[in-house]
């Protein structure tokens, strides 16, 4: 049994998920790294939580560390919706620089010069974890992290096509200027670009608008593929500053709301189950009125019943429907603003290039038009137009089953009157 303590580094039961999981992933990694079993943990958490110290929703699933890298990640099964959240460590020298601390700045010049992918060493453990999650059936709907620990969940969370990735002070993906390909990196350039190409989820960098790392990551060019929120709260790079009631506050004012879909159709699954309740009253009342069911009863209680299913799933489509177009209206304006930025950037790196010297280099990187802003878009359009043709079969086979059953109930006046007219 392992001897450390978890400590609260200001973590409350009301506290953001996100921002609460990439966190706690600094103390789960100390934890881990001092010999502690994933019950170990579990207790120390509920304590938290006892305490109004950690939120309540947050069950911990699994937690892994790796001594080779120092990697390390952490998932918790969120009861207000029923996914799973995974975080991933930063650089953390809680257990001395030159034991696992060196192993973190060791991936600094990963990501500066090289620029590891999924398929690298350094993931084997993480790929390992993410595989886990999913082979035990578990619904992993965000990944998230904080400095170095931010990279690693951006890498894992496109690598295993993880519908929403947010991090925090994160470091980059890549830098433009060493992401052409050389003899060093060119396996490293093309899988990174695949990466990009192939993932069609949601990116969100929050960044404290003090924050060193960031600052230093704009000189070179790095690329960030995604939605960059600067928090103008005069704040530096530790986790702790997105902690605060203002901060938290702005979290969820600009992080999607990842519970909306879920609660949406969870009153849709209720009020579908209370009109199929409603209908077995109804089919005890028709019962009670002498023998079995008559012909146009059991006529009428099965349309009845597929009118109110197909309605159902009908609502359910339609919450995702309007999801996506929000999705893409918003993917609209920032994949453009992406494009028209990353051009600025690599003009002003490349000043002395001529506008296709930057594009080539540009296109080197995995940061093509194609890629930044054309594809993204067609990919909702084709996906709006998709579930939309679905959506008109539903109306057409709703509309079907209600004149049926209204022909029903106007040539048996008995049905009619049981039912209410």
């Amino acid at each position: 049994m392992s001897n450390y303590d978890i400590k609260n580094k200001g973590l409350k039961k009301e506290t953001e998920v996100t921002s609460a999981v990439a966190t706690i992933s600094y103390e789960v990694e100390n934890a881990k790294a001092n010999g502690a079993t994933n019950s170990d943990i579990n207790i120390q958490i509920n304590d938290l939580k006892d305490n109004g110290q950690f939120p309540s929703n947050l069950q911990l699933v699994d937690a892994f560390y790796d001594p080779k890298t120092s990697s390390s990640g952490v998932a918790f099964l969120d009861n207000n919706t029923g996914k799973v959240v995974v975080g991933f460590a930063g650089t953390n020298f809680d257990n001395g620089f030159f034991g696992e601390g060196s192993k973190d700045v060791g991936q600094w010049g990963n990501i500066a010069f090289k620029g590891d992918g999924p398929s690298s060493a350094y993931f084997d453990a993480s790929n390992k974890f993410m595989n886990g999650l999913k082979a035990n059936s578990y619904d992993v709907d965000t990944v998230t992290g904080h400095s170095l620990g931010g990279r690693n969940g951006t890498i894992m969370g496109m690598a295993h096509n993880i519908p929403n990735i947010i991090l925090y002070n994160s470091a980059p993906l890549m830098n433009v200027l060493t992401s052409v390909p050389t003899k060093g990196n060119l396996s490293n350039a093309k899988e990174l670009e695949k990466l990009l190409s192939g993932y069609k989820g949601n990116i969100l960098y929050f960044v404290s608008e003090d924050d060193p790392l960031n600052k230093v990551s704009g000189v070179g060019g790095s690329v960030y593929p995604g939605k960059i929120i600067v928090i103008k709260n005069g704040k530096s790079h530790d986790i702790t500053g997105f902690l605060t009631k203002k901060e938290q506050e702005f979290i969820r004012q600009h992080t999607p709301d990842l519970n909306k879909i879920y609660v949406a159709q969870k009153k849709v699954q209720t009020d579908t189950t209370k009109k199929l309740i409603g209908l077995e009253l109804l089919r005890a009342k028709f019962l009670k009125s002498g023998g079995g069911l008559s012909a146009s009863e059991e006529i009428y209680l099965d349309a009845s019943e597929a009118l109110i299913l197909t309605q159902g799933m009908s609502k359910t489509l339609q919450i995702e429907i309007d999801d996506i177009k929000k999705m893409y209206q918003e993917a609209k304006k920032d994949s453009d603003k992406l494009w028209t930025d990353t051009l600025k950037t690599a003009d002003s790196i490349g000043s002395t290039l001529h506008q296709g010297e930057v594009l080539d280099s540009l296109n080197g990187g995995g940061a093509t038009e194609p890629i930044v802003r054309i594809e993204p878009k067609e990919e909702y359009k084709q996906k709006i137009s998709e579930l939309s043709s679905v959506q008109q079969e539903y109306y057409g086979l709703i509309s079907q089953i209600q004149s049926s059953i209204n022909k029903q109930v106007e040539t048996d006046q008995e049905l009619a009157r049981q039912i209410g007219g």
